[in-house]
């Protein structure tokens, strides 16, 4: 095998496929990246068995071969000769030797024949998108996602293709967020659950906002090609969470409120507690909310503007969470619903209903 190719565009593939690259494994080979020559290309590829990532780029082929490198330390050396415009590379036996400029290097390799066969017939069902839509749907619902390994199902989101629309649903047992938006095509309807893994290296491979995206579903594997860079996932399998009877519409008392103001109220009271919750309580009275918090590191109050509709209400929340929800509504004026400060809250957007989220209050002495 020997093979040259230009050092920038070989670091940005490596970049791509080294997040596939196990970490925690009794089988070496699962720490290596797959190169394979043929034809004019160069593929690299790299699986943890859970997510295969796989790159294509061109190289000036001297002998077609395969053989497997240590990802890690491969990755972390082709970004420091990344400015070479060429590099050459050939295979020696059981090392890769690396020619760039006037220097050489060696790596030891791992048998091709090692190395697991990723499966890329997946053709079952299918939606298409926007690459900058299905950004959205990621950046505004994967973050509730819980990181609880003794709930896996919660650990990803439940993603509902119906008529001409995807829901995402993502929920912890604290928070729930939902998003939904329109789509160019489909095969059917249909649901799958996707790890929060998955979608974060889903974002990390799209590359042109305008572009069309499609993600293509087989039994319980995910496959998504973008631009010479294809991802292939398991999903997760099982019944999630019916989470439309979480869901309450019903409410008692409805805050309209300028988001940034209440955000940036929210992040100061943050900042002077201590406490692992950060816990941050709303005083709603007629035309203000007062946003206040207190622990051993101080105290603060802050009166926010508000347009109060209902009854008055004290009650308390994670700031994290509540930050986080602000922050992925995209309106100048948000709408926050409440039952009782024991129930759960909602937030949405001032206009259109393509965005919910839900928090669950905390129980303290008001």
């Amino acid at each position: 095998m020997k093979f040259v190719v230009n050092g920038s565009n070989l670091s940005e593939a490596v970049a791509k496929v080294v997040k596939a690259v196990s970490n925690k494994t009794t089988n070496p080979i699962l720490e290596g990246i797959k190169l394979s020559v043929k034809g004019d290309e160069l593929t690299l590829i790299a699986t943890d068995t859970e997510i295969s990532i796989e790159k294509t780029i061109s190289a000036s082929t001297y002998t077609e071969g395969e053989t497997v490198v240590p990802g890690k330390t491969f990755a972390e050396f082709v970004k420091k000769i990344e400015d070479e415009d060429e590099i050459e590379f050939t295979l020696i036996e059981n090392e890769l030797k690396i020619n760039y400029g006037s220097s050489e290097g060696f790596i030891q390799t791992f048998k091709a024949e090692e190395f697991p066969i990723i499966n890329k017939d997946i053709k079952e069902k299918y939606f298409s998108l926007k690459q900058k839509d299905l950004k959205e749907i990621i950046a505004k619902s994967s973050f509730a996602c819980s990181q609880d390994d003794a709930r896996p199902l919660l650990k990803g989101c439940l993603l509902e293709i119906e008529n001409d629309e995807i829901t995402s649903i993502a929920l912890d047992g604290f928070r729930l967020a939902l998003f939904r938006k329109k789509i160019i095509e489909k095969s059917e309807n249909f649901k799958i659950i996707v790890t929060q893994r998955t979608l974060n290296e889903i974002v990390r491979i799209l590359d042109n906002d305008e572009d069309v995206v499609t993600i293509i579903v087989q039994k319980n594997v995910l496959m998504c090609e973008v631009d010479g860079t294809v991802l292939i996932s398991r999903l997760l399998e099982g019944d999630y969470i019916d989470y439309k009877n979480i869901i309450k519409e019903d409410h008692v008392t409805l805050v309209k409120v300028n988001k940034n103001q209440l955000l940036t109220a929210i992040e100061r009271a943050s900042v002077l507690n201590s406490d692992i919750k950060k816990i941050v309580k709303f005083d709603i009275k007629e035309n203000y909310m007062t946003v206040s918090s207190s622990s051993e590191v101080g105290k603060m109050s802050e009166n926010v503007l508000i347009n109060l509709e209902g009854k008055d209400l004290t009650i308390s929340f994670n700031s994290k969470f509540v930050i986080e929800a602000i922050k992925a509504i995209d309106d100048e004026f948000i709408n926050l619903y409440f039952i009782n400060k024991i129930n759960p809250c909602v937030i949405k957007p001032y206009s259109g209903n393509d965005y919910l989220y839900l928090i669950v209050p905390l129980r303290i002495n008001a």
